[in-house]
């Protein structure tokens, strides 16, 4: 709830970006909002491990490891669109036993506890029906285009599909 705050308060408003190392965008939302979440996390988690996109990795020696992408999409995010969220794991021992995806925009949050339902705004989903090929629709992003074994044998997949989709953000 707090992240929704911070990144809502930037969207479709005018602000400057810069671009990282590796030439992806870092906005002021997305360093707030990361600050924000290890504030809330040391305050209540104080021994535990944080890796965040936009800070230092702090104290790596933890059982608990929380994993932070402030928004993920920025730049779905400085174009306006709706399609970025924030994403937030805990992992026990380097095992993922939580997972968030909180998409203030689109008023969506899913919920993943390990050996638990997962939860999209409070209902219990699950994962399709659909059991051939023929019916289903596949989905993938940029390793399509960094990998050629990956993509060679997506190719594979793809052509068996009724409908296939490249991009998207969070």
């Amino acid at each position: 709830d707090e992240s929704a705050k911070i990144t809502m308060q930037f969207f479709r408003k005018t602000f400057n970006s810069e671009n990282k190392e590796d030439n992806t965008p870092v906005t002021i939302a997305d360093k707030n909002t990361e600050k924000k979440i290890r504030e809330l996390i040391f305050s209540t988690y104080p021994n535990h491990s944080i890796i965040g996109e936009e800070f230092e990795d702090t104290k790596l020696d933890s059982e608990f490891t929380w994993v932070i992408d402030p928004i993920d999409g920025t730049r779905s995010f400085i174009a306006g669109h709706k399609d970025f969220g924030t994403l937030i794991a805990l992992l026990h021992n380097q095992k993922p036993i939580l997972g968030i995806i909180n998409c203030p925009a689109h008023e969506e949050r899913w919920i993943g506890i390990k050996n638990q339902p997962t939860i999209l705004n409070g209902n219990t989903i699950k994962t399709s029906s659909i059991n051939k090929l023929k019916d289903s629709y596949a989905f993938t992003s940029g390793l399509y285009f960094d990998d050629k074994i990956f993509r060679t044998s997506f190719d594979k997949i793809i052509n068996q599909t009724k409908y296939y989709r490249f991009g998207g953000d969070c």
